[in-house]
């Protein structure tokens, strides 16, 4: 080894050697030890990637995040994985994606209804808003948190367009009834899936069945990456849409910073 990757390794190292003596998880105590809702889980592996990262100084999508792209990708069961800074993020890039005049007349366009649910997150909401959208609520089960599908026929209407629908709480909503009730109607469907990352429906993870679903990697979900979020779809021309909201409006297949 070189001079610099033998100081590299000697960093490596002492970054390991740190996080195992003073980011050790205390032994857990029944009765005792105070149980978080959610949080950071971490060891140091994350702690030498982290200091890794920050020897090349790179400070935006690098290798790490290719890495995750193609094994979340793989986990999910989907061909794209587009990450972003958030999951709130990846809910507007999944409904101003669907406004694109490449998508012909299946567009979204100002007035369009989009059919969601009445009580969850706010960033659920707020992306149809910002897009000149008309959110068209519907009423929630009690015992779930979910959308009571019993009233979508009644707020269908010749205006509506989309459907935009999170898992509450982890709590797939019926998916069966909702993805039928898409196709049926020739209706986007979107899963907002940031709080039920592996959750399954019939087998199937959930984020899986709709044309885009999103991801949230902030410390209270399943997975988290500090920030972060991440848009999924199955679609050649949806991921080349998604890329270029999220790109500035750049329009092409290169990677950022490649002609």
């Amino acid at each position: 080894m070189n001079n610099k990757e033998i100081l590299r390794k000697k960093i490596l190292d002492l970054t390991k050697e740190y996080f195992c003596t003073y980011h050790n998880d205390e032994e857990f105590i029944p009765g005792d030890t105070y149980v978080n809702y959610s949080g950071r889980i971490f060891d140091y592996n994350e702690g030498e990637n982290l200091v890794n990262s920050a020897l090349d100084f790179w400070l935006t999508s690098g290798q790490y995040a290719k890495k995750f792209e193609k094994k979340f990708s793989k986990y999910m069961g989907l061909r794209n994985t587009i990450l972003t800074n958030s999951g709130s993020s990846a809910n507007l890039l999944a409904i101003s994606s669907l406004t694109s005049k490449k998508l012909g007349s299946r567009r979204l366009v100002q007035g369009d209804e989009v059919l969601t649910v009445a009580a969850g997150f706010p960033t659920t909401i707020n992306p149809i808003y910002q897009n000149n959208l008309v959110p068209v609520y519907i009423d929630v089960e009690l015992m779930t948190g979910n959308i009571d599908c019993s009233f979508m026929q009644d707020a269908y209407s010749s205006k509506t367009k989309a459907i935009m629908l999170a898992h509450s709480l982890g709590n797939p909503f019926n998916l069966d009834f909702v993805v039928d009730f898409a196709k049926s109607k020739d209706l986007w469907l979107i899963e907002d899936n940031c709080d039920a990352l592996g959750s399954k429906w019939n087998g199937k993870f959930t984020g899986t069945f709709g044309d885009i679903s999103t991801q949230s990697f902030y410390p209270p979900h399943h997975l988290t990456m500090g920030e972060g979020g991440s848009v999924n779809t199955d679609s050649p021309k949806l991921k080349k849409i998604i890329e270029s909201f999220r790109d500035w409006g750049r329009d092409c297949w290169c990677e950022a910073g490649i002609d």
